[in-house]
């Protein structure tokens, strides 16, 4: 890491993540560094002496701790309900109503309205789908790239109502394609067993985690897994319908999130923490 003063670790592989870091690049530009940072995976070396931003995302308390000693300073802007008790140890915001995203706009821009963009980036990390054409805009912005010169013209794009349309237009093919893919995935799950409950398990990418893993969770209450390898590193999102909180089930394992959505890591070689039940038993069954 280079000598600038200011580092905004981010959740990584997250749109509500990134659009969190974007609020930071709006605020800092060049003058920081952008760090995607993910449960379970080394700490980035060069923190000491510098200003620290945590976006959508913080280390469990001794890890912090240990990091606030050599840092300059500290400020956590999170709304997972999991890391409450941590984030809310240092200065910053917490917001289970909000999102990483609108949550560090409104931090970093306080006089300045959040961009629609990031709405709706809220509006699909917490799943409630609520703004209009929510699902086709969701589906064109994470079809993008994550850059922050991409996400700044798309920004631009969702403020105009002339190419909002037209992005809107284009996000319903995809979100269709979408919702048709995950309908596929959904239904090449297994069932396992898993923390004494008989779940479906499925392996998919990223932006399919939460529609398949839903899906999953209420074909087969109260909970839905989603397994997938990241060189040797197997990520496991947990979804439930409601009547569980997985967030305490991914602490046991290393990991926090929401009580309908969390996840943990393992390292290749570590005991799988479920049995495969029957492997032609699936939601299309």
């Amino acid at each position: 890491m280079n000598e600038k003063e200011i580092a905004i670790l981010y959740h990584g592989g997250c749109p509500d993540g990134f659009g969190g870091a974007y609020a930071a690049w709006k605020k800092f530009g060049n003058m920081a560094d952008y760090i995607p940072s993910k449960y379970g995976r080394p700490i980035p070396e060069g923190l000491e002496g510098k200003e620290l931003y945590f976006i959508d995302f913080c280390y469990p308390q001794e890890i912090m701790d240990s990091i606030a000693k050599t840092a300059k300073s500290i400020t956590v802007l999170d709304h997972h309900e999991g890391v409450h008790e941590v984030a809310t140890k240092f200065p910053g915001i917490f917001d289970s109503s909000r999102s990483g995203a609108t949550i560090a706009w409104s931090y970093f821009h306080p006089d300045t309205p959040i961009p629609l963009l990031l709405k709706y980036v809220e509006d699909g990390d917490r799943y409630v789908f609520k703004l209009p054409d929510s699902r086709a805009i969701i589906a064109y912005a994470y079809a993008q790239k994550f850059a922050f010169e991409d996400w700044d013209n798309l920004v631009q794009e969702c403020e105009n109502d002339e190419t909002r349309a037209t992005l809107t237009e284009k996000g319903k093919i995809y979100a269709e394609h979408f919702a048709i893919l995950a309908e596929q995935i959904a239904n090449k799950a297994i069932l396992v067993s898993f923390e004494g409950y008989e779940c479906y398990l499925s392996s998919t990418a990223n932006m399919f985690t939460s529609d398949v893993g839903n899906k999953l969770a209420s074909v087969k209450p109260p909970l839905g897994l989603i397994a997938n390898f990241f060189g040797d590193v197997l990520h496991v999102s947990l979804r439930s319908d409601h009547s569980l909180d997985v967030s305490t089930i991914a602490r046991k394992y290393g990991g926090n999130g929401h009580p309908q959505a969390a996840a943990f890591f393992l390292r290749w070689g570590d005991p799988l923490p479920w049995t495969v039940l029957n492997e032609n038993e699936n939601p299309r069954n």
